[in-house]
């Protein structure tokens, strides 16, 4: 009887309909090993979370909306409607509170002034905060602002129609009813304002146009370039910085990316498409971007599902928390040596990386759906499965399930809709790096042929590198 690889899938693409193939990646990513490796890439279980620092105070059902690294000496946090300075050791202050929307995007930069201000954006108002001091903004001149963003020492907002303005440099209390401008390249109105280097990419909802400082005396900025693709109205708070550049959800529900000459790159997949399209209200869509273990993320995330974009491999894979459709984490941000990241949901500040093998005590369940194994138009049997994995990965002490872990197996003959018949499967106690992941007698396949599932959820080291099944073909 032949032993066959089976195909492993480096990316979550299911397809639009779950029999042509249902191929995930959850919580869990490729890496690539090169010609060098047994394999030329292999899945690693995505980064952990462990406790950081709780919020005091943040009412019950609001969460951490926007976050703020302030020169590795603290980060600033907006949860709920209150701004909070946490420093490394995780001690909290209550900064101040805002009236400011519970349900409207916030948005946050800092400028560079030797004790910075950070301003902060909610559904028309404008706060800042300097030495630790959080005041409104009621300067008459200061627009009804709906977004922010920071280019070259000056903020920028935007209002509801196609107006923008910038403040004062390096000033986020003082502004010139004179220092505005009209986004007039295409008749649509403006969803979000962001900066980049010392330009604002002003995003319609057809439309982006980059204005680029140019020192002018009577307005610094000067329009270069209009783009015919904009950004999804309601969508603000899915653009993201990645790397030297942007991302965000366009106006025709793909993801996109400036490239090199300002070419938004489609980097949307069908699969992730049909996510956006599922969305009935875009503001509900937020990203965030980090960089962990070589790879750079930008993460979409609405209430029903995460969907995890890697610059480096260019694919997509799926996060999400125990016990939810969707992964729990709003925004992660660099704060020295660490990734902090906050709970969309509730006060809680978390330490993020690739040493946590667990969400903050729940369980961290990295899974990998396969493409359908078929020999359409017959059956076939299927006799064997053997599985190249990270073995002898216990730990000498701790939840039996820990010390003894497992990996779980189950088969689909649906395409994916049902999963049934999960075998645990022994990944060796510590230092047993010779234990064989394997399983037998798995039964006949019907024509239209199996989908196989792998899962992991004890708190140990999880990698796979492989699959290969014992197979014979029956009658068609």
């Amino acid at each position: 009887m032949p032993i066959v690889p089976i195909s492993l899938t480096n990316k979550s693409n299911p397809a639009r309909f779950k029999q042509g193939g249902s191929a995930q990646l959850l919580n869990c990513y490729v890496e690539e090993i090169g010609k060098e490796g047994k394999v030329p890439w292999a899945i690693y279980a995505s980064d952990g979370l462990e406790g950081f620092a709780f919020l005091q105070g943040v009412a019950s059902g609001l969460g951490c909306r926007a976050g703020i690294n302030l020169d590795d000496s603290a980060i600033y946090v907006v949860a709920g409607t209150a701004l909070y300075k946490i420093k490394a050791n995780g001690d909290q202050t209550l900064i101040g509170s805002m009236n400011i929307s519970t349900t409207a995007p916030v948005f946050m930069e800092r400028n560079r002034r030797a004790s910075p201000d950070i301003m902060i954006v909610c559904d028309g108002l404008g706060y800042y905060c300097r030495a630790d001091v959080l005041t409104q903004i009621t300067d008459t001149d200061f627009l009804a602002a709906v977004s922010l963003g920071f280019s070259d020492g000056y903020f920028g907002i935007t209002t509801v129609l196609s107006e923008w303005a910038i403040g004062s440099i390096d000033d986020a209390a003082n502004w010139d009813g004179l220092d505005t401008a009209t986004a007039d390249g295409d008749p649509d109105a403006l969803v979000r304002i962001g900066g980049l280097q010392a330009q604002f990419m002003l995003f319609g909802e057809r439309s982006l146009e980059i204005w680029a400082d140019t020192g002018n005396a009577d307005f610094a900025y000067q329009r270069s370039t209009v783009l015919e693709i904009g950004m999804l109205k309601g969508a603000s708070n899915s653009l993201a910085t990645v790397e030297q550049s942007l991302a965000w959800v366009a106006h025709d529900r793909t993801v996109r990316m400036l490239g090199q000459g300002y070419d938004a790159q489609r980097i949307s997949t069908p699969a992730v498409e049909r996510a956006i399209q599922s969305v009935a209200d875009p503001s509900k869509i937020e990203a965030t971007s980090w960089y962990s273990n070589g790879h750079t993320f930008y993460k979409i995330s609405c209430p029903d599902w995460t969907w995890v974009y890697d610059t480096v491999t260019q694919l997509w894979h799926q996060r999400q928390s125990y016990g939810r459709k969707n992964w729990r984490v709003s925004f992660v941000l660099a704060f020295g040596e660490k990734l902090i990241a906050g709970d969309a949901t509730s006060g809680a500040l978390y330490e993020m990386g690739p040493q946590f093998f667990d969400d903050a005590g729940e369980p961290l369940i990295s899974r990998v759906v396969l493409p359908p194994v078929h020999g359409f138009p017959y059956r076939l049997q299927h006799n064997a499965i053997y599985i190249d994995c990270q073995k002898g990965v216990g730990i000498g002490q701790g939840e039996p399930q820990d010390v003894d872990p497992e990996l779980m197996l189950e088969w689909s003959h649906d395409g994916g809709e049902t999963f049934h018949t999960q075998r645990a499967l022994k990944l060796g106690e510590q230092g047993k790096n010779l234990t064989r992941v394997r399983t037998f007698r798995l039964g006949q396949a019907p024509q239209d042929g199996r989908v196989y599932a792998l899962s992991w959820s004890a708190k140990v080291a999880r990698a796979l590198y492989g699959i290969s099944a014992d197979i014979s073909k029956d009658a068609a």
